[in-house]
């Protein structure tokens, strides 16, 4: 499948509101898109950073938010990212395609650590990210409280330099 990296459009938000409510869902990420809403998400996309990947067709295949983890010039060099890709795309490439489409812009701006954070129950999305060659950084032992349990978290990071 030819996938096409871009950047958000206005016209996408729909698109990508089902691919979030979707993918993330309790257990996996402890961001539930649908708490805030369709007008604050709506919002949203349009002021991040977001890679956009579509199929030859133009339909939305998944997504990639990145930015400094803060505001300080000690945090410049580095991004956080997020990145849902809808159930039906997912093992055909998208996420990796995004995945080094960051790397290859974080190259191009002098970034030297891409991370992400990802809870212990996404097992599948650990594992992926380690095939990529992301590194374990920290983990997070009882992160978050959600459905009367505790979960774990850990940060995963991809050196460029």
């Amino acid at each position: 499948m030819k996938i096409h990296i871009t950047s958000q459009i206005e016209s996408d938000i729909p698109e990508l509101w089902e691919i979030e409510k979707s993918v993330m869902v309790k257990g996996t990420t402890p961001h539930v898109v649908t708490e805030n809403g369709y007008e604050q998400f709506k919002k949203d996309v349009m002021t991040q950073n977001m890679l956009v990947a579509r199929n030859e067709d133009g339909i939305v295949l998944g997504s990639l938010v990145y930015h400094s983890p803060g505001l300080a010039p000690s945090r410049q060099k580095q991004w956080l990212f997020g990145i849902s890709v809808a159930k039906q795309a997912q093992g055909q490439g998208v996420g990796r395609q995004l995945i080094e489409h960051l790397i290859e812009l974080g190259k191009q701006n002098s970034i030297g650590k891409i991370a992400l954070r990802v809870m212990a129950t996404n097992t599948n999305a650990l594992h992926f990210y380690q095939h990529l060659g992301f590194e374990q950084e920290a983990y997070f032992k009882r992160e978050f409280w959600e459905d009367n349990q505790w979960l774990d978290d850990y940060q995963l990071a991809y050196y460029l330099d």
